[in-house]
């Protein structure tokens, strides 16, 4: 039997790959396994330009007395990069349990520096610089799957992010500067990720209903594992649920998250007299009886029509902070809009053609003493890409982007730089993609 069992999973290792893309090999008698990933390093030309300059008027958040003060600002000059992008290599598999259908499932995925060989420099969800030489610094977990649902434990993208953002660039929506989620699902007052919905939740549950008629609903906690810790009063716990309705060539979903005690907006504004605590983006430092509570919530449209994918996502983002010294003007809270919209289109042969607008608007802030200017802190993106089909599993393509950012904001897509507030990014991409 055991023999028996060995040649089957060789027999599926040879045939399930012109099948399935992914390489399969083993049975049910002894589970599966897929190896699976996505390369696409590109050759990327980048500029920033348009710095906003001293004495220029900006808002509040960006400058306490409503003018840019400082040294002259300089421009992040143009420049050529090669980069792994968002390559990625991944293991997955699932054993029948035979109980009525249960399965035992888990995924190891991995982020792959093919550019350079060494580990990246990431942030995690709280804002804090970490290095990801772990292997699973990606979509990891281990779970029970059956006709109750879905329940994994790991860390793994959230359902806000998992069931939203339905636009993408030839499958690519994230980890590449045309990736909507760098305005759709951020601040734009400053580029620390404590403020971004768009994340991977480390140390979380996560549930999803069977799907009925199409529907299906999920929901994700991920608990703080210092909590209650001597001397920490914060508790920086993290809710995702959401939605979603697939039916033939139409999807809609709906979704929420909530970030507790991340500081989205203390440690992202500019002005640092207003912020509930001392530094910013990752080295931010709460003050004492200082709490924060960061919401979003998200529609999202997909429909298909003969070649061509149409799609939608509108969000409204909303940081508040609560515990400022009393008879202090410190950061109270801030909301904005956030809207893109997308159209991706095959064109018959190996042509492929996709174009993307994402906007986020200035919206309203408020201070302890009362409303404050969000003058200059709308940002936006047009980009645009073109494909051509090897076959369905290799492509080359080239991506343009052009981010403008209002005087006062500081939207950020340019991985290879941190370009100052009010500059504008142009980026150019060459790059070879191969999934398996």
């Amino acid at each position: 039997m055991k023999r028996k069992a060995i040649v089957l999973a060789v027999g599926a290792l040879c045939a399930a790959p012109a099948a399935h893309a992914q390489i399969v090999f083993g049975n049910e008698t002894i589970g599966t396994v897929q190896f699976y990933g996505k390369l696409y390093p590109q050759v990327i030309w980048a500029k920033s330009a348009g710095a906003t300059q001293p004495g220029d008027g900006v808002s509040t958040l960006a400058s306490s007395s409503g003018v840019l003060t400082g040294a002259p600002v300089a421009d992040a000059g143009s420049r050529l990069a090669v980069d792994s992008q968002n390559s990625y290599i991944g293991f997955r598999g699932e054993r029948n349990l035979g109980r009525g259908g249960l399965k035992a499932i888990w995924q190891i995925e991995q982020s792959i520096e093919i550019d350079t060989g060494t580990a990246s420099l990431n942030t995690d969800t709280a804002g804090t610089p970490v290095s990801s030489p772990t292997f699973s610094n990606r979509n990891s977990f281990v779970g029970l799957a059956g006709g109750f649902g879905t329940v994994k434990l790991g860390n793994m993208d959230t359902i806000y992010k998992e069931y939203g953002q339905v636009e993408s660039m030839f499958g690519l929506t994230s980890g590449n500067f045309v990736s909507p989620s760098n305005i759709l699902s951020h601040i734009g007052i400053g580029s620390s990720s404590t403020a971004r919905f768009h994340e991977r939740a480390p140390n979380s549950i996560q549930y999803s209903t069977p799907s009925f008629a199409g529907v299906q609903a999920g929901l994700q906690y991920s608990p703080d594992e210092t909590k209650n810790d001597p001397g920490n009063t914060l508790n920086k716990e993290l809710w995702s649920m959401g939605v979603k309705w697939e039916s033939g060539p139409l999807y809609l979903s709906a979704q929420h998250e909530r970030h507790r005690d991340r500081f989205g907006g203390s440690s992202n504004i500019g002005a640092a007299g207003l912020r509930n605590g001392t530094g910013s983006g990752g080295t931010f430092v709460p003050a004492a009886g200082a709490h924060s509570m960061d919401t979003a919530y998200r529609a999202s449209a997909a429909y298909e029509i003969g070649g061509h994918r149409i799609a939608g996502d509108i969000a409204r983002l909303k940081y508040d902070e609560t515990g400022q010294p009393a008879g202090a003007t410190r950061f109270k809270d801030y909301s904005h809009t956030t809207y893109a919209i997308s159209l991706e289109s095959k064109w018959g042969g190996p042509w492929r053609t996709a174009i993307e607008y994402v906007v986020g608007l200035e919206g309203k802030c408020d201070l302890t003493i009362g409303p404050c200017s969000t003058d200059g802190l709308k940002g936006q993106m047009l980009a645009g890409g073109v494909a051509y089909d090897f076959d369905p599993q290799t492509f080359l393509y080239v991506f343009y982007a052009r981010l403008t950012n209002g005087k006062s904001s500081r939207y950020d897509n340019w991985a290879g730089s941190n370009p100052a507030r009010g500059g504008d990014i142009d980026q150019l991409a060459l790059g070879l993609q191969y999934r398996f």
